[in-house]
């Protein structure tokens, strides 16, 4: 599948298509290609090439639709390289098999994460797991309370306090500073992205998981300055949604995460996130 995906994104990626890239992905890393494919061309960018080099992978053993399997992939293209966990999904019989969520870390070799390894046909972790630190199902709004309450949320201690962890938080925090600092009232928050959860078994006990975490933002100025949103990767992020570079009045956003975690037995340890990919999927403002 890995030899199918690559050269189909790479040409999607070169022309910032977002059509060719439907024939090779869907949900939510489509929604992200997309929205980068639309801020890229305002901004006259380039997508760096994609070209890997090496991966891992299981299958999960599924007697039924949609079927699913991962591949973690090392890509030499990004500089720094990163290894993606592209999570492949088949919603039916003879449909094609398309990448789901695409989340990176900068470890590129040996084990996912220490200690985190997987079986080639690995089982399923139900969503309700209450052998977990946290159900599958429920990591999501685990991770929201804690990007949006920040260390005071009783789930925080739950996730290892790594640079993954707090880059989720920054994203919440810095921007209600950014904003209220300046003037503007409003709110920043994380949520549950309602995006399909999986979760595979590993040799440990515990769970790899995919899911999506969304942030929303909303701003309204009460004062006389205006908000400017510059990325060193992304350029003019208020231009490429075809906005005026400045906001007066009022700013709406909403951003994803998409993130794969690992999740110990109870009792055995926090939550790590192994990779995360981040991108606002929509702006408004004025």
């Amino acid at each position: 599948m890995l030899k199918r995906y690559l050269p189909a994104i790479r040409q999607a990626n070169a022309q910032l298509d977002p059509a060719r890239a439907a024939n090779v992905e869907t949900g939510s890393a489509l929604k992200i290609h997309s929205a980068q494919y639309r801020v890229f061309r305002r901004n006259d960018l380039n997508y760096p090439p994609v070209k890997y080099v090496g991966a891992l992978g299981a299958a999960p053993l599924l007697a039924g639709y949609p079927r699913w399997f991962f591949t973690a992939a090392t890509d030499r293209g990004s500089a720094p390289a990163t290894r993606d966990f592209l999570l492949f999904v088949q919603e039916r019989s003879g449909a094609p098999w398309r990448v789901t969520y695409a989340p990176f870390s900068s470890k590129t070799n040996g084990a996912l994460a220490t200690g985190v390894d997987v079986a080639d046909f690995p089982a399923v972790v139900d969503a309700g797991d209450s052998g977990l630190a946290t159900p599958p199902g429920k990591i999501a709004a685990v991770l929201a309370s804690a990007a949006t309450v920040g260390s005071k949320s009783p789930y925080a201690k739950q996730f290892t306090q790594d640079e993954a962890f707090q880059s989720v938080l920054r994203k919440v925090a810095d921007n209600r500073s950014a904003y209220t600092s300046n003037g503007w009232a409003g709110t920043s928050r994380a949520v549950d992205a309602r995006t399909p959860v999986y979760a595979l078994r590993t040799k440990s006990g515990g769970a790899l998981v995919w899911f999506g975490l969304d942030l929303q933002h909303s701003y309204r100025n009460k004062g006389d300055i205006t908000m400017v949103w510059d990325t060193h990767g992304a350029g003019d992020i208020h231009h490429g949604f075809g906005l005026a570079s400045e906001m007066r009045s009022s700013i709406t956003r909403q951003e994803r995460f998409e993130l794969v975690a690992y999740i110990p037995p109870k009792g055995k340890g926090t939550i790590r996130l192994l990779g995360t990919r981040w991108f606002p999927l929509s702006v408004r403002g004025s």
